[in-house]
């Protein structure tokens, strides 16, 4: 049950794995979180500027182009959403990029701590990423 004084955010789920996305959206909408979702770099690269987006879970492998590439098209939004990488094995040059990294599988309630925290963070901007 989401806690009535957390404020909704919008998440994108973006994963290849449609376990992973379901498994993710589940975690995120008990928290009472709105959730997008992409299976590809391309749909997060081309995520429609009007979709406000607070925070992107981003798997570190998937198809349709690099990572870097998403991380280039996150940074360039305004306000940056906060990222979470999630990957299989360590990714450091990938995860000194994002706000938070975190190995799969990971543990639900490890996850859900994670991106409370995340989404308590003052929000960024896009210059605010060399500061952190």
């Amino acid at each position: 049950m989401a806690d009535p004084g957390v404020s909704v955010a919008a998440v994108l789920v973006a994963d290849d794995d449609p376990l992973v996305r379901t498994v993710l959206r589940m975690a995120l909408t008990s928290l009472g979180h709105r959730v997008l979702e992409a299976r590809s770099v391309s749909e997060v690269v081309h995520l429609d500027s009007d979709s406000a987006v607070d925070l992107v879970i981003l798997d570190v492998n998937m198809p349709g182009g690099t990572t870097s590439e998403c991380l280039d098209a996150l940074d360039a939004r305004y306000p940056r959403p906060r990222v979470l990488l999630l990957s299989g094995e360590d990714a450091p040059s990938l995860a000194a990029r994002a706000d938070s990294f975190a190995r799969k599988p990971i543990d639900l309630t490890s996850f859900q701590e994670i991106v409370t925290r995340l989404l308590a963070a003052e929000p960024l901007n896009g210059s605010d990423r060399d500061e952190r």
